[in-house]
């Protein structure tokens, strides 16, 4: 399987997704009010969702209409059910060490995890924007909708 075009189909979808989330204003009856109200967080993580899709789905489709050859690394084993047993297995370690390791450093660990999985090169940029978005999303939880997401408790 051509990875371009399973990327250029997932941002595509990604975006559609979004756009369903961010228009729909029947998505939520009831639950918490807050002082931004109670589809601030879906819109807002749609929107981001939307930047990064676009991101992934503008790079797919320059290398696709450049016709380029396609490459040993862009080219995605599909032999096996492998792949989903790894991202299972991460899902399981991610619901069970939040207690024990909180938030933050659970969700950097995962975050790492799939970028391994998926074959990221530039591991700087990867450990960077996974403690940025840890960070805002911890940021956003306890400011904007005064929910406390776990804490480090081990010690």
């Amino acid at each position: 399987m051509d990875k371009r075009k399973a990327e250029l189909a997932a941002s595509i979808l990604i975006i559609f997704i979004s756009a369903f989330i961010i228009l729909n204003d029947n998505l939520v009856e009831g639950g918490v009010e807050t002082d931004l109200g109670s589809m601030f967080l879906p819109r807002s993580l749609a929107c981001l969702m939307i930047l990064l899709a676009l991101s992934m789905g503008c790079k797919s489709l320059k290398e696709i209409v450049k016709s380029k050859v396609v490459d040993v690394d862009e080219v995605i084993d599909i032999n096996g059910f492998t792949g989903v047993f790894y991202y299972i297995g991460i899902l399981f370690f991610y619901w069970l060490t939040m207690p024990y390791l909180g938030f933050m450093v659970s969700t950097f660990l995962v975050m790492i995890s799939v970028a391994f999985l998926l074959g990221a090169k530039n591991w700087v940029r990867v450990m960077g924007m996974s403690i940025f978005l840890s960070a805002i999303i911890q940021y956003g939880a306890k400011e904007f909708l005064y929910v406390y997401l776990p804490t480090w408790n081990l010690f």
